[in-house]
């Protein structure tokens, strides 16, 4: 008798150990994600990094491992990214998120190859004009051209909203010009035509790209480059090229 009452005794002090254990995690998730919400609204990312550790250490709801890696992405800690995000795709592999910082944060390292596999899976869960442009790019980079246009006609049969994407397009070393999705596509698709050899086709596509973004300097170059007059060039110097953007 004394043993039931002394094991009925240590059962309900564990579940009111249990209990008060679970309002404390609770409390502290509560104020981790409330230094979080504050971090945002100074834009300091580091302390929100470590507010949602904090949170995700005490239970926290498992959807802010995203928030997270995209937190540790705008901090430049791509590594941190890569690795939440990984861990993120392996116990879901439909997690756009993650794909999105995967496909990105390996283009950036420079494997190309692995960066297409992951717009690859990708694109086939989130079909987005953007997405096929920068599967276009690492296309164009291995030389499956026959896909390249694929991807690129994808880009512009979806018109509305490759208009209102953006993508950040290199000038020169350290400047940048954001355009719209669509310009990016048709210049895309002008220096493909280019290669080819088939000038009329690369002149149709670098003039889309221009009227799609008049300020395009990339596509006005190329486009300059196609009217401009044969010129001999100058010797030990390579005949100008339209730029393969």
């Amino acid at each position: 008798m004394k043993k039931n009452i002394l094991l009925a005794m240590v059962l309900m002090a564990t579940t009111q150990a249990f209990a008060q254990t679970k309002t404390d995690s609770t409390q502290q998730q509560q104020e981790y994600m409330n230094m979080y919400r504050r971090s945002l609204d100074y834009d300091d990312m580091s302390s929100a990094a470590y507010a949602l550790t904090g949170y995700l250490m005490h239970g926290g709801a498992a959807q802010f491992k995203d928030t997270l890696a995209v937190v540790y992405y705008r901090l430049g800690n791509l590594n941190g990214a890569y690795k939440m995000a990984n861990e993120i795709n392996q116990a879901n592999p439909k997690d756009i998120t993650a794909l999105t910082l995967l496909a990105d944060i390996t283009g950036r390292a420079g494997d190309t190859k692995a960066s297409l596999d992951w717009y690859e899976k990708l694109c086939a869960l989130s079909p987005e004009p953007y997405n096929f442009y920068q599967l276009a790019t690492r296309q164009f980079l291995l030389e499956r051209i026959g896909e390249c246009k694929a991807s690129l006609n994808k880009v512009v049969a979806d018109s509305a909203k490759a208009r209102q994407d953006k993508v950040s397009l290199e000038i020169s070393a350290g400047n940048n010009e954001a355009v719209p999705v669509i310009a990016a596509a048709y210049n895309m698709l002008g220096a493909l035509a280019f290669r080819e050899k088939d000038t009329a086709a690369a002149k149709k596509y670098y003039a889309l790209a221009v009227k799609e973004h008049p300020s395009f300097v990339i596509a006005n170059q190329n486009l300059q480059s196609l009217n401009a007059p044969a010129v001999k060039p100058a010797a030990g110097k390579p005949a100008a090229k339209p730029k393969n953007q």
